[in-house]
């Protein structure tokens, strides 16, 4: 039962469409006055632009990409707010106490999300760290060693020709890798004029090298299950290490290989459990000088990433390795000598199996020895075989740094 009323001699039972006819008029004008004068005025005093003639000079260049913008800034106060900062540079106090007491920086809307659960705070700083092994591939090829007459060759372009290598077929060769030619004479390769690494004295009769994993379950195809994190132990960086050690000790070396699982069954943090090992080992065998932490890289997402990701030698693919340095470490200069020293030896050795230095901005562990290499065996494009000869090569080359640094 609807109640109509008479006030001052209207009679709103007859008069109440007018009523609501009244009101979504002056909505209307009110809509009009937010998103098209009002966005007229921010035209015209961006440009620097008076009004009258030149507020159609105005509509031209920029009305409608303006229209947008005041739009969107009226319908979500917080990107208003973040828009008069960027370009107005407006600062008020009341912005200054939410971004204290929350932990809301309005450049960065991430944080807002991390105030309100703490977790993926936890989460972003950890990342940093553990997720260093997804490295962008080089966007041109490496260059390998030069010669007298300073002519390079690209790496993968490099066949390493030994006595059993001569045996083989130049058609064997196409097949083990169509993309590599056998060069038509030898590479001469002469000594890097390069820094050596400082002295280094090394227990015969104790441990002097550990090799460890801050991430044990990276694995190669064939494995490529769990975004090739694996614990069948046969296709992971494990396996890898194996031949390492193996090549260390067969050239008289005392060497320790832990396989402590510290990014499983979490990931996050990995560092942080991996260096507690690394602790432990080196307070129990004070003899321990050399650390390698050997990882797995990650291929580029291209279609060379295959090709790109081995070399031959002996008629074999051989997968390519790298060697990653901390920035932030103090001992960061000692870490990029050892470092450089490595790659020299191996370009000498075997051109194009060692890829560049990669320097990252965070420690990874390294300033617990100045003898700290981080390895990258390899990536996910390649196999686990190709991989363990990589370590196997790697073993060689290791070793004639170490002689020629050892006391």
């Amino acid at each position: 039962m609807y109640v109509f009323v008479k006030i001052k001699g209207i009679d709103l039972r007859k008069n109440y469409k007018w009523i609501g006819i009244i009101i979504t008029s002056l909505m209307l004008v009110f809509f009009l006055k937010v998103f098209i004068w009002d966005a007229k005025d921010i035209i015209v005093k961006a440009n620097g632009i008076s009004k009258g003639k030149d507020i159609v000079q105005a509509q031209e260049k920029g009305f409608k990409d303006e229209l947008f913008i005041t739009i969107l800034n009226k319908s979500i106060p917080a990107l208003e707010v973040n828009y008069k900062k960027e370009h107005k540079n407006y600062k008020s106090i009341k912005k200054f106490f939410v971004e204290k007491i929350l932990n809301f920086d309005y450049q960065d809307p991430k944080t807002l999300f991390q105030a309100q659960i703490s977790m993926l705070k936890e989460a972003d700083d950890d990342l940093g760290e553990d997720l260093h092994g997804f490295y962008e591939e080089e966007n041109s090829k490496e260059n390998s060693t030069k010669d007298i007459t300073q002519q390079v060759m690209k790496q993968e372009d490099l066949v390493i020709p030994t006595q059993n290598e001569n045996s083989q077929s130049k058609e064997e060769t196409k097949t083990a890798n169509s993309i590599v030619e056998e060069p038509k004479e030898n590479v001469k390769i002469i000594s890097s004029p390069i820094q050596k690494p400082a002295k280094l004295t090394l227990d015969k009769n104790n441990p002097s090298i550990f090799i460890y994993h801050t991430h044990p379950t990276e694995s190669y195809m064939p494995e490529s299950v769990g975004n090739f994190h694996s614990l069948n132990r046969k296709y992971t960086v494990r396996a890898v290490a194996d031949e390492l050690t193996k090549s260390l000790k067969n050239k008289g070396y005392k060497v320790l290989h832990d396989e402590t699982l510290h990014d499983y069954p979490s990931y996050q943090k990995s560092y942080v459990r991996s260096l507690e090992t690394l602790t432990n080992h080196l307070n129990q065998y004070p003899s321990v000088k050399v650390v390698f932490d050997v990882h797995r890289d990650a291929a580029p997402n291209t279609d060379t990433a295959r090709e790109n990701s081995y070399i031959i030698i002996n008629g074999q693919k051989v997968a390519k390795f790298a060697i990653v340095v901390g920035m932030q470490n103090e001992n960061v200069e000692k870490l990029l000598v050892l470092a450089n020293y490595i790659k020299a030896k191996s370009d000498e050795k075997y051109p194009g199996l060692a890829k560049k230095i990669i320097p990252k901005p965070y420690k990874f562990n390294q300033y617990n020895s100045d003898y700290y290499v981080l390895l990258e065996m390899g990536n996910t494009a390649n196999t686990i075989d190709e991989a363990e000869r990589t370590a196997k090569y790697l073993g060689e080359i290791l070793n004639e740094v170490l002689e020629d640094i050892k006391n």
